[in-house]
């Protein structure tokens, strides 16, 4: 039976191995967190001191991410694993429970597959039901072994350290001990003050793990109880000063509980509260009604599932919806029940007595009563462990009512095989909603139209994919919905930015900023702030946010790659390297600041560096196109064509747009002669940009050595018609004409050039030449004079004069020109040497 579940469930669940992150939770938690992307030592203590009750979680996330990277097949697999293992333990606990392999095994089959775990093994933030289930039960199954076994104390240090474990990886693991009491009346253990003082103690000591004072008090008041039990004897310690002792240092810990749970709200919810879920005391217990209505509902009729279930609207204003009032009554109903078993325990089956409690006991910390943080009222996530006792129940009455009838295995085997396969289709089906952000968030808002979250989040997927009309389109709605969620505008924001409204941008990042309650949040508002003041021109009021931000929150690692950017822009590449360096210690896998780290080693000629960082980014996102294009230039340099084409091509791969690609390869392939090629590439990025003056210019020449004379005079003429005022857009009209022996053009060209940038030493020269062909010696001769009073190291000029003189018959002046030509390395000289001045 075991077997045929796990194949089952194996079964339902293959399929999201290919699914992607969802663009919720598992950005912050997994994706975006330099916490988990860097596994040390320093993120280790940052988990401890502001994500204990993750820590576990968040740990594995990082050993996964570490080893496979920016994957989510691996952290998918993972979820199936550890939900198999959880069905296995639940078999073996439930055994434990029962000898009716009928209860038990329906038990297991449930818990396997009820379409309200699918949210659990689906979505990979919630990673942590499952490993705190997986812990849960061990630590159940070992306290059992501890009542069996004569509660030998080894077995209670084991329940302990997966109590400890289960908390470390969700917050929900803080019941155990609690739950453990249920285990206790199950195998009817006496309930009396030891036993209530062994699960405080441990409370405590799994609550306060790492507040040292704490576990000091628990130690001692752990040390006092035995000595009160007599298990330490003490000479001439009356039994008052014993008791004594025990009180003093009981009160004194209760004082210091009352002072940490008013000052840190226990580290169970916000300090600071979304003021739209703050809640009355009769509010919450509506709230409770709501929450167990839907957990008792769905646990029969898993349908309409949606993965968002948002607080009442307008709470403030015209209170909740009626039918939350209504489902007051289910609260009502479910207190009165567990008083009604508590009162007929006698009469009460047992482990239906312990499969309801174990519902009642690990629902209620979500059941509002204690204030929790989060959008939702009601989540499929929460019921993942707390279901196993509502499936004890239902798998007790339902065998139970089959065993009556003659024929009850084939009745039994019947409907087994019919749930099974049931739920088995339930499960392989909802779990395609998960395939990623947007069939998620596409089903939450066809079953519920009004939620402003899922809008934003739909924005922010297209706003990732750059589909800016679509993204607006969800952010607008979503910031309709709920003006006042700070999520939605900085995302709006962000397009606005991409598609050049700046000042909308700007807007919108100011109300990120009144409305976030995140530092972090605020200091990316700031960093993009001064990256529009920075593409705008205005690098004072830049550099200011950008300094702003770092002082809001100095561990946001695109702060300083962005400044970092800024200074590699005004050619100051120390500073710019300092400040990828900072970028690349909070996150060393920031593959943004690693390619433009890379492009600072290429500026410096640092060429090994440069390739190991474009690696490294690669690595870490090998859908990077620009790092591939960067990679694929630096390879162009150090003359590895093929390898510099290959990087071009998976640029292109990755992002079609991505135009500096194009010239790059086209530059590329004219360098070996390919000019079909280049000329196809430039083709791509004037087909986008007709005006870009590189791409005319380059596409020109190679139309000319393609022997496609007339092509090339066309683009030539085109980049003059563009570019009227560049002084080379007149010197390459000019070579042209010079190539095809149109002197007379060429001349006026060369010289409109020369008057628009007297630096143009090639205008010169060809002029020179052009004046030389037609045997105008003076005007080369004057020509050339003009370099020689700005430039006399020029090499090539000094050997024209050189060949001019020649020409002239004037040997000596030649062969001194042409002596000076080749000692600044003019190859042409030398050989006119050897042949016209040998002594």
């Amino acid at each position: 039976m075991l077997i045929i579940i796990l194949l089952a469930c194996l079964f339902s669940y293959s399929q999201i191995i290919n699914h992607d992150f969802i663009k919720w939770d598992d950005d912050k938690q997994i994706t975006d967190n330099i916490f988990v992307k860097n596994l040390n030592l320093e993120s280790v203590k940052h988990n401890i001191n502001f994500e204990r009750f993750t820590l576990l979680t968040l740990s594995s996330f990082s050993v996964i991410y570490n080893i496979w990277g920016n994957n989510p097949v691996p952290f998918h697999c993972f979820s199936i694993l550890l939900h198999l293992l959880n069905v296995v333990l639940v078999f073996i606990l439930c055994k434990k429970l029962t000898d009716n392999l009928y209860i038990y095994g329906l038990v297991a089959l449930l818990f396997a597959l009820h379409p309200m775990r699918v949210e659990s093994v689906a979505w990979i933030s919630e990673i942590k039901d499952l490993l705190f289930t997986l812990f849960s039960i061990c630590s159940y199954l070992f306290y059992i072994k501890y009542l069996k076994s004569d509660y030998k104390n080894k077995y209670i240090l084991l329940v302990v350290l997966f109590a400890l474990l289960a908390s470390f990886s969700k917050i929900q693991g803080l019941l155990i001990p609690i739950t453990l009491i249920l285990f206790d009346l199950f195998f009817i253990r006496k309930i009396t003050v030891s036993l209530i003082f062994e699960k405080v103690l441990i409370f405590l000591f799994v609550f306060f793990i790492f507040s040292k004072l704490t576990v000091v008090l628990i130690l001692l008041l752990f040390v006092s109880y035995f000595i009160l039990k007599n298990k330490i004897k003490l000479i001439q310690i009356s039994k008052k000063i014993k008791i004594f002792s025990i009180v003093t240092v009981a009160l004194l810990l209760l004082a210091y509980l009352l002072y940490y749970f008013i000052n840190n709200k226990s580290g169970l919810w916000s300090k600071i509260p979304d003021s739209r879920n703050v809640f009355s005391i009769f509010d919450r217990l509506i709230l409770a009604g709501f929450a167990l209505w839907f957990y008792l509902k769905n646990v029969f009729l898993p349908i309409s599932q949606n993965a968002v279930h948002p607080y009442p609207e307008n709470i403030n204003n015209v209170g909740f919806p009626n039918d939350y009032y209504y489902t007051l009554i289910i609260l009502i109903f479910v207190i009165a029940l567990s008083v009604y078993f508590i009162i007929k325990r006698k009469v009460i089956p047992n482990l239906v007595f312990f499969g309801w409690f174990f519902f009642v006991v690990n629902i209620s910390i979500v059941l509002h009563i204690i204030p929790i943080e989060g959008r939702l009222v009601v989540a499929d996530r929460y019921s993942y462990l707390a279901y196993l006792g509502l499936f004890i129940v239902v798998s007790h009455y339902l065998v139970n009512l089959i065993l009556r009838n003659k024929n009850f295995k084939k009745i039994y085997y019947s409907s087994f095989v019919i749930i099974l396969v049931l739920l088995s289709i339930i499960t392989y089906s909802r779990s395609m909603v998960w395939k990623n952000s947007v069939t998620l968030f596409n089903d939450v808002i066809k079953k519920n139209a009004k939620i402003s979250f899922a809008y934003n989040n739909l924005g922010g997927v297209y706003l990732n994919e750059k589909k800016t009309a679509e993204a607006l389109k969800n952010l607008n709605k979503s910031i309709t919905l709920d003006s006042l969620d700070p999520g939605a505008y900085f995302n709006r924001a962000m397009i606005y930015f991409m598609i050049g409204k700046s000042d909308s941008a700007i807007c919108d990042f100011n109300k990120v900023i009144t409305l976030s309650r995140s530092n972090k949040d605020k200091a990316l508002a700031y960093t993009n702030m001064g990256e529009i003041y920075h593409k705008s021109g205005n690098d004072s009021l830049a550099f200011y946010y950008y300094c702003f931000a770092i002082k809001t929150d100095s561990l946001v690692a695109s702060t300083y790659n962005n400044l970092g950017m800024f200074y590699f822009q005004k050619n100051d590449f120390e500073k710019a390297l300092i400040n990828f360096e900072k970028a690349i210690k909070i996150d060393s896998y920031y593959s943004d600041a690693l390619n433009n780290r890379g492009w600072v080693y290429a500026k410096q000629n640092k060429k090994i560096e440069a390739l190991n960082d474009f690696n490294k980014s690669l690595e870490i996102n090998p859908q990077y196109a620009l790092a591939y294009n960067n990679r694929g230039y630096l390879k162009f340099s150090s003359g590895d064509i093929a390898g510099a084409i290959e990087d071009y091509k998976k640029a292109i791969e990755n992002d079609s747009l991505l135009l500096e690609v194009y010239l790059n390869r086209g530059w590329t392939y004219s360098s070996i002669g390919d000019y079909k090629n280049a000329v196809s590439d430039f083709s791509k990025v004037l087909s986008k940009v007709p005006e870009h003056q590189t791409a005319i210019t380059n596409r020109a020449f190679a139309w000319f050595y393609l022997k496609e004379i007339k092509n090339a005079g066309f683009d030539f003429e085109s980049a003059l018609k563009y570019f009227p005022n560049s002084a080379l857009s007149w010197q390459n009209i000019a070579w042209y004409h010079m190539q095809i022996k149109d002197y007379e053009k060429a001349i006026a060209e060369f010289e409109k050039a020369i008057s628009l940038d007297k630096s143009l030493v090639n205008s010169y020269l060809n002029l020179g030449w052009i004046w030389m062909q037609k045997k105008n010696f003076q005007k080369a001769k004057k020509v050339f004079d003009s370099v020689i009073s700005f430039d006399p190291r020029n090499g090539e000029v000094n050997y024209w004069l050189g060949e001019l003189y020649r020409q002239e018959g004037k040997a000596d002046l030649a062969c001194r020109y042409f002596t000076d030509a080749s000692l600044y390395g003019n190859n042409q000289a030398k050989e006119a040497l050897s042949l016209y001045c040998k002594k």
